[in-house]
């Protein structure tokens, strides 16, 4: 995320220390240069090989998922866990149906549409999609189902993404419809209902129903203002003193490596 990598280093700790005060098989999946500061937590680490895509960085994750082959429940690591949850579900389990489809997801589906429309599952116009959060499986099948689904809509998207310009130019983020509203789409294809971890009309039931369950999720670039980040850094000094000055040594070192002036 730019320059924001020890912000970054530091919400990923807290999510995972945070969530391994109520559950003890974790798997935290990253890439070369998390693991250099992320080695160390009380959980399996496991690297991954990255491929560079702001517009898709959500590629791990995908690899991740794909990876499974029991029941899970994913979380991205800018969830945070206050509570010890039931993620009580048959299927599928997913964060919550997005609010903003109107405006972050149909004026996309214009490119979209022009190239994904002979695919089976696909839907021009949906009318929702999901926020991906939190997701798990129980129905593997399903998963795999997923993942190639994904596949297929990632692969026609790189193809033509010369032509999508023009809606980056407008601020949108062309991952969550190659993600989530692919997901939405075969789900309503298969005729599959989802279990949602956050039930509610609007953004306003479905922010009291993640307090009451001990839920937050900081999406967008909110997680990285000041106030947000100097809060994650106090809480992770606070509640894990140990593992927060373990990876501020790492972060420390490898800032002095890389600052270092060499005079002859």
């Amino acid at each position: 995320m730019g320059n924001k990598l020890k912000e970054t280093i530091y919400m990923t700790s807290l999510s995972v220390l945070q969530s391994h005060m109520w559950y003890s098989e974790i798997e935290l999946f990253v890439d070369e240069t998390a693991y250099k500061f992320l080695y160390m937590l009380p959980c399996k680490v496991t690297l991954i090989s990255h491929e560079s895509d702001t517009d898709l960085w959500m590629k791990v994750k995908m690899k991740a998922i794909e990876q499974q082959d029991t029941a899970f429940v994913h979380l991205d690591t800018d969830v945070f866990l206050s509570n010890n949850i039931d993620f009580n579900f048959n299927e599928i389990i997913i964060e919550r149906q997005e609010f903003s489809y109107k405006r972050h997801y149909k004026p996309q589906l214009a490119f979209f549409n022009r190239y994904m429309a002979h695919l089976g599952f696909w839907n021009n116009d949906l009318g929702t999609s999901y926020s991906c959060g939190v997701i798990g499986f129980k129905n593997l099948e399903l998963k795999d189902k997923f993942i190639e689904s994904y596949n297929q809509v990632e692969e026609l998207y790189k193809l033509y993404k010369r032509n999508y310009s023009a809606f980056k130019q407008n601020g949108y983020e062309p991952c969550i419809v190659v993600e989530q509203y692919t997901l939405a789409c075969l789900l309503n294809y298969l005729q599959v209902n989802p279990s949602l971890l956050l039930e509610g009309k609007n953004m306003y039931e479905q922010a009291k129903n993640a307090k009451n369950i001990g839920f937050s999720h900081l999406f967008g670039v909110k997680k990285y203002e000041g106030t947000v980040t100097t809060l994650i850094e106090e809480r992770l000094q606070q509640i894990f003193p140990y593992w927060y000055y373990q990876i501020k040594n790492e972060i420390d070192k490898y800032t002095y490596d890389n600052n270092m002036v060499v005079s002859f």
